[in-house]
């Protein structure tokens, strides 16, 4: 494999190709995002009610009263939402990177690539959390201004060290080798650059969503249709991954390259 180049990302350029690509693409976006969303939405409905409680025991000051059984229910939502968003992003870097025919269908044929490449998100996560967790640590101790200062410089930190490692993720779901130094490698003087283009992609969506919400809420809908607005959330949340997941397509053939 050559030796790989970090090249500079444009980040507007991004952001602008990702909704104008997702925009000129919507019918392939409503076929592969139609079952994840229904997924995504079914997962949030089954956790909702443990979420619920959990939050009002937390609220009451009293976190300790939260059942095992509801932290189950939780934690099994966020991971069926977050696998089923993660086939769904799978099948946009399939369907961008190696065409039409990588993602036939609904979607619904999850191969190698597809679990390749949820796993590695998902432990890249995992140990990006535990990063975080022990850069916080020693800055517990500091004065409540500066303990913020470094909380957030620290979040920061991680996001990006987490983005540079995202071309690997991508490789898993196209089936191209490439390992962890050789992501971190190609991605040196990008990592801010890619961090920069996903959040600005999932910015605007989430405006969005919150200003629908609210208006919905204002108007009586929210509240006597619950389960509505959990799939309005799951749709947005649905954008937004495919917005993300041609930010990525697009930085990884800039960066990466496509050799499969």
């Amino acid at each position: 494999m050559p030796a790989l180049r970090p090249q500079p990302i444009p980040v507007l350029l991004l952001v602008k190709s990702a909704f104008q690509v997702l925009w000129q693409q919507r019918d392939d976006g409503l076929r592969l995002g139609f079952v994840p969303t229904l997924i995504c939405f079914a997962a949030v409905a089954y956790g909702q009610g443990a979420a619920h409680r959990a939050m009002q025991y937390m609220q009451a000051g009293t976190p300790e009263r939260v059942s095992s059984g509801d932290l189950f229910t939780m934690i099994l939502s966020v991971l069926i939402a977050m696998a089923a968003l993660g086939v769904l992003v799978a099948n946009w870097l399939r369907f961008t990177l190696l065409g039409p025919m990588a993602a036939i269908g609904l979607g619904l044929s999850i191969g190698r690539g597809h679990v390749g490449f949820v796993v590695t998100c998902i432990v890249l996560m995992f140990v990006a959390s535990i990063a975080f967790a022990v850069i916080c640590m020693p800055l517990l101790f500091l004065p409540p201004f500066l303990k913020g200062i470094g909380i957030a410089v620290a979040f920061i930190a991680v996001l990006v060290a987490m983005a540079r490692l995202l071309p690997f993720a991508v490789a898993q779901a196209i089936g191209q080798p490439l390992t962890l130094q050789q992501s971190w490698n190609a991605s040196r003087g990008n990592g801010v650059p890619l961090t920069s283009a996903l959040i600005l992609v999932w910015l605007p969506l989430w405006l969005l969503g919150g200003i629908v919400t609210n208006v919905l809420f204002a108007v009586g809908f929210g509240q006597i249709a619950p389960l509505a607005m959990v799939f309005i959330a799951a749709v947005f949340q649905s954008a937004t991954s495919i917005l993300q997941a041609i930010v990525l397509a697009n930085a990884f053939r800039q960066m990466v390259g496509v050799q499969v």
